[in-house]
């Protein structure tokens, strides 16, 4: 460098300062910072198109994640998972025959009580409807109050002494429900009857008298323990017509019965119990 010339300075540069081959370099390095910060902040892909991967056409499915059972609530709950409100009725008596004894004592007669026993048959028609005949052997036996009121109030007392008496009936039982006695199930049915027949009494044996015509009308209640036992309870009261001794006057009399017993059925299941 000779002395006195002047040596440009190197920076800073212009573009018309560097050569071709310079400028290129220089981009170059400014350019390959910036893609390598754009691959790996922005998410973009700037490889060439020939170095892309395939991904293969038969990729298996992603398996599905596993779905919990939904929890049942009330709203889900059926119809066949609740509780009916009305079941079906399970003790059914259609052609089952009932066999029934029971203990008899009456209840409206203050000078004379009577009582006996008793025992009944009743073929079932149909579950509500039964034809029944009832036979009944009473004992007569003078209160307390019979003597006083002879002596006291001077009263001629005729009485009636039944001996024996055979009804026939007809049964009909609208009403049917259950309850529950010490965590029991049992079935009750009430029902009425009526009927006709006959009394035979004291003064039945004399010449041109026979057994009374009588009919008879009652109401009761059956609380079935067993498929076959039940537990029978019936208010039954009878009238006839008698002549008592020492009268010649005939008079309606009647018998207020209490009837306290059980009953038997035949067959011994009922055919409805299998859908309890």
């Amino acid at each position: 460098m000779q002395q006195g010339q002047t040596v440009p300075s190197r920076f800073p540069l212009t573009e018309g300062d560097l050569p071709l081959t310079a400028r290129a370099v220089f981009l170059t390095s400014l350019l390959v910072p910036a893609v390598a910060i754009a691959q790996e902040n922005l998410g973009l892909d700037l490889s060439p198109g020939g170095d892309k991967k395939e991904e293969p056409k038969n990729k298996p499915a992603d398996r599905p994640a596993a779905v919990e059972a939904p929890i049942a609530t009330e709203r889900d709950t059926t119809v066949e998972d609740r509780v009916k409100s009305v079941q079906r009725k399970v003790y059914l008596k259609k052609h089952r025959f009932e066999l029934a004894p029971y203990v008899v004592v009456s209840l409206n007669d203050a000078y004379y009580s009577k009582f006996g026993l008793a025992v009944r048959g009743a073929y079932y028609l149909s579950d509500t409807f039964a034809l029944s005949a009832r036979f009944t052997s009473m004992q007569v036996i003078a209160t307390s109050d019979a003597p006083i009121a002879k002596s006291t109030f001077q009263s001629r007392i005729f009485p009636s002494y039944p001996q024996w008496s055979v009804m026939g009936d007809g049964e009909w039982s609208p009403i049917y429900g259950k309850i529950s006695i010490f965590n029991s199930i049992l079935h009750i049915d009430a029902y009425v009857l009526a009927g006709f027949g006959v009394v035979r009494t004291q003064t039945s044996s004399e010449p041109g008298r026979g057994p009374n015509p009588a009919g008879d009308l009652g109401l009761g209640m059956r609380v079935v323990a067993k498929d076959w036992l039940a537990f029978n309870l019936a208010l039954i009261d009878t009238a006839y017509f008698d002549t008592p001794a020492g009268t010649t006057k005939g008079e309606l009399q009647n018998m207020l019965m209490l009837n306290a017993g059980v009953s038997l059925f035949f067959p011994f299941k009922s055919t409805g119990r299998e859908a309890e």
